[in-house]
């Protein structure tokens, strides 16, 4: 198996087992579970909301990544995977199902802050895009397939704005404070529209 196929099972078994994980806990977990039926309206909702959301952020970051010329290749965590199917079992996800892998080729150095925010925003821009798409679609057909993908890809912007260590928002913050704060303006103005105006 050569590394484009590796890469592309390893975001198809990511999206579908955090599809799974996610339909689990819209149902309310083991004890929540009603019939095969409704786990598979949730399965369906959650590849629409969180597994869409989850492929185009690790896209967002592998594309500009590459653009710098670096090697940026998505890496499951079975173990993370694991994880969110576990505690989806008692109503909730914890979901850190992977990572896109990037390296300076050879002779290309350090990557400097400047380069490391940029692949690192473009994750939370592509959930903040697709928010915005689902709330226009919902604009125009209001169903709950697009308020909930509105509203997982803002929760997705948002987990991973967190200025904490292996989270996007810490390597956007060392890069420049102010786009961050930007970003979070973003994402809270996201979050007033949806709850108080969809």
């Amino acid at each position: 198996m050569d590394i484009r196929e590796r890469e592309l099972r390893d975001l198809v078994i990511s999206a579908v087992i955090l599809a799974l994980a996610f339909g689990i806990a819209f149902e309310g977990g083991l004890y929540g579970l009603s019939t095969p039926a409704a786990l598979a309206d949730s399965f369906l909702l959650a590849l629409v909301g969180v597994s869409l959301g989850f492929i185009l952020h690790e896209l967002g970051h592998r594309f500009v990544a590459r653009r710098f010329g670096c090697f940026a290749e998505y890496t499951m965590w079975p173990a993370g995977l694991a994880l969110a199917v576990g505690l989806s079992l008692f109503g909730f996800v914890f979901a850190a199902p992977g990572a896109v892998m990037i390296y300076s080729r050879a002779g290309g150095g350090m990557l400097s802050r400047r380069k490391l925010g940029l692949i690192s925003i473009a994750g939370p821009v592509m959930n903040v895009s697709l928010a915005i798409v689902f709330l226009v679609l919902h604009a125009q057909s209001p169903l709950y397939v697009f308020y909930l993908g509105a509203m997982i890809n803002t929760w997705l912007a948002a987990f991973n704005l967190i200025p904490i260590m292996m989270l996007d928002g810490l390597k956007i913050f060392r890069w420049d404070g102010r786009i961050w704060g930007c970003a979070v303006a973003v994402v809270l103005a996201l979050f007033v529209y949806i709850y108080t105006v969809v």
